[in-house]
């Protein structure tokens, strides 16, 4: 029986595409300056996909965040 070493598989942080994911739902649940139970839900669900929220992930959401909100705040629904 062959079983893949999990070990050298790349993790879903690690995987470009998936910061490219990840930046776009992030963009659109930032989209409107408002975040839902929702989109937080579904946001959370994908930060933490691979059980980790790795530096280059939460750089994105940083980024993305000063770009749709600059200096203004995040509102809750």
């Amino acid at each position: 029986m062959n079983v893949p070493d999990s070990s050298s598989a790349a993790s879903p942080s690690d995987d470009p595409q998936h910061l490219s994911r990840l930046r776009s739902l992030i963009e659109r649940v930032m989209a409107d300056g408002k975040i839902s139970a929702a989109e937080a839900t579904e946001l959370r669900a994908a930060l933490i996909a691979d059980g980790q929220v790795t530096p280059d992930e939460m750089e994105l959401i940083r980024t993305v965040m000063k770009k749709h909100l600059g200096d203004g705040h995040l509102e809750f629904e």
